[in-house]
């Protein structure tokens, strides 16, 4: 059963979010959104049912990062990703508040694309050592092999 476009829609103007254009999938449905209200139409949707964050992902499209939030409603049997895309080097705020799997993805997904976390209780490196670049960004070079196997 997908849900109505429209009862996601209401769900998400509670938050804020009037502007969102919201597609219904096969897998779910797709929200798109400002980042100024993504954590607005975040709340609104964990008052609706959306109780578990089950992922949370970066992709570098050339020319900013889309953040993509993956949501599960249990009580509806629902899936919803909510994107929103922020410039390099943004700042953006965590939801760990909201929903506290958050903390570890979104931890990675700052240091992998270079993004700063606000209202995130540890938001220092999780893999690398200050100096690395983003290295899921693309303007980053590729090593190559022999750099690698250099010692």
């Amino acid at each position: 059963m997908l849900p109505d476009a429209e009862t996601i829609r209401r769900t998400l103007a509670t938050g804020g979010a009037y502007d969102a254009e919201v597609t219904v999938t096969a897998l779910g449905v797709v929200v798109r959104t400002e980042a100024s209200v993504v954590i607005d139409a975040l709340a609104a949707l964990s008052a609706e049912g959306y109780e578990s964050l089950m992922d949370l992902d970066g992709t570098d499209t050339g020319s900013a990062i889309e953040l993509t939030y993956r949501f599960r409603s249990y009580q509806h049997g629902l899936e919803v990703f909510v994107k929103t895309v922020v410039p390099y080097d943004a700042e953006v705020a965590s939801v760990w508040n909201l929903y506290p799997a958050a903390l570890m993805p979104e931890r990675e997904t700052a240091e992998l694309f270079g993004l700063k976390l606000s209202g995130h209780p540890n938001p220092k490196r999780l893999l690398t050592t200050d100096g690395v670049p983003p290295l899921l960004r693309k303007n980053v070079a590729i090593r190559t092999r022999e750099e690698v196997r250099r010692p």
